[in-house]
């Protein structure tokens, strides 16, 4: 990404213009005719004239400023994830009950429900990002 700044500065200047202009000019040229006379020539005589004139000046600047942008590109990727957890497990067992009345032992099944923790792994997919700059 590129940006460009522009500054801009004025001031005033001083620049000489000039003409040139034809002034006349008049010489006494005197000659000898029998007599001495005094004649007038004239000619044109080019002059330069000049005179400073105020002039506005304005200076630019341009500079260009250039960042490199970088793109992210994303997929999502899935990790396994496991874990152990326990679960009650129970079953009903038949368990022998015997008692003793007037010497007689008398005995019969008695259900009876036995549990005990039983680990079990689970799983799941868990979702990573994984970027890279293009």
């Amino acid at each position: 990404k590129c940006t460009t700044e522009y500054e801009q500065k004025c001031h005033q200047e001083y620049e000489q213009v000039c003409n040139t202009v034809n002034e006349v000019k008049v010489d006494y040229v005197t000659k000898e005719k029998c007599a001495l006379q005094t004649e007038e020539q004239c000619h044109n005589t080019p002059e330069k004239k000049c005179h400073d004139v105020q002039k506005p000046v304005t200076k630019y600047r341009e500079e260009q400023e250039c960042h490199t942008k970088y793109d992210k590109e994303c997929h999502t990727t899935y990790e396994q994830s496991c874990k152990t957890v326990h679960e009650k497990q129970c079953k009903t067992v038949t368990e022998k009950e015997c008692t003793h009345v007037d010497g007689r032992e008398k005995c019969w099944d008695e259900p009876r429900e036995k549990c005990w923790d039983e680990p079990r792994q689970v799983c799941e997919q868990v979702p990573k990002m994984d970027c890279k700059q293009v």
